[in-house]
């Protein structure tokens, strides 16, 4: 059967477009905006999983099937560590997608990425899975199994990425323009992995708290440099600056960010880290307390 035309045939009605409104004090508003357009999918009648950072902070988000009607949003709970989302609904059930396994997502697999791109408009494209691999980004963010695909979304982020079988491989989060044109899919087993913490009342399950610096690094030939900071974060009350560059955590070198994210994730929340840095042509040492980005980003 053709991919093109299966995929879509039997998936599409699991495919819901979200709206979400941001209050302008929340820290997320001034680099991601106060309203924020995407898609999501649903992996159950009354959840929607989708991109974590489409309903950060959202003082409402709408819901809309393919059938036209709008759900109302019972709770939205985050895990900045994958970066997913899962949003509880009210209203009509929705048509739940299967889900696949991270097993058979391996390079040359055939793929489908289907997305919104209005509240009843959906739009596909078909493509392969290029690799199957480790990811940094700048907002102190890494995967160690991030799936990079040939599929360029036609539309809004948080789309599901589908496999041959209409079976859920992932959650469409970036476009990797810089690289190339591919998408980048955060696979579908960590929602698996961290389901519980999810779906529950917040306090159970949660992965072990990870120390957050809040501060957007950026790796080079050589090292890592802090191109930007959180208004109000920890990096920014220690005094770390924009230009600076971080030769060392706690008195072991890095100079990649996948190094960087290793030696700050050994901390805590509460915890001091020190940082060595490198400022016209100074060596100087800075000790930031290290923040919980689920205070700061609620």
């Amino acid at each position: 059967m053709d991919l093109s035309v299966a995929v879509p045939r039997s998936a599409v009605a699991s495919i819901v477009f979200l709206e979400s409104q941001i209050p302008a004090k929340h820290p997320s508003a001034a680099i991601l905006g106060e309203e924020r357009l995407g898609a999501g999918v649903a992996v159950a009648p009354d959840r929607v999983l989708t991109a974590h950072y489409l309903v950060m902070g959202a003082s409402t988000v709408g819901v809309t099937g393919i059938d036209g009607k709008k759900r109302e949003v019972r709770r939205v709970s985050l895990d900045h560590e994958t970066g997913l989302a899962l949003v509880f609904l009210e209203g009509p059930a929705l048509h739940a997608a299967t889900l696949g396994s991270a097993e058979q997502v391996a390079p040359g697999l055939p793929v489908f990425l289907l997305t919104c791109t209005g509240e009843r408009e959906r739009k596909g494209a078909t493509g392969h899975v290029l690799v199957v691999g480790p990811f940094e980004a700048f907002w102190e963010y890494m995967l160690d199994r991030a799936i990079i695909t040939t599929a360029i979304n036609p539309g809004l982020a948080g789309a599901p990425l589908f496999d041959s079988d209409a079976r859920l491989i992932g959650i469409v989060s970036l476009g990797l323009a810089a690289v190339g044109r591919y998408s980048l899919a955060i696979p579908a087993d960590l929602y698996l992995v961290h389901r519980e913490w999810l779906e529950g009342d917040g306090k159970e399950g949660r992965p072990t708290p990870r120390a957050w610096v809040g501060f957007y690094p950026q790796g080079h030939e050589g090292g890592v440099a802090i191109s930007g900071l959180v208004a109000g974060g920890p990096a920014e009350k220690a005094g770390i600056e924009r230009g600076d560059l971080v030769l060392s955590v706690e008195g072991h070198s890095v100079s990649s960010l996948r190094e960087l994210y290793r030696a700050i994730w050994k901390k805590r929340p509460g915890d001091s880290i020190s940082f060595q840095i490198l400022r016209d042509s100074a060596i100087r040492v800075i000790e930031v307390l290290a923040g919980d980005r689920y205070e700061f980003f609620k």
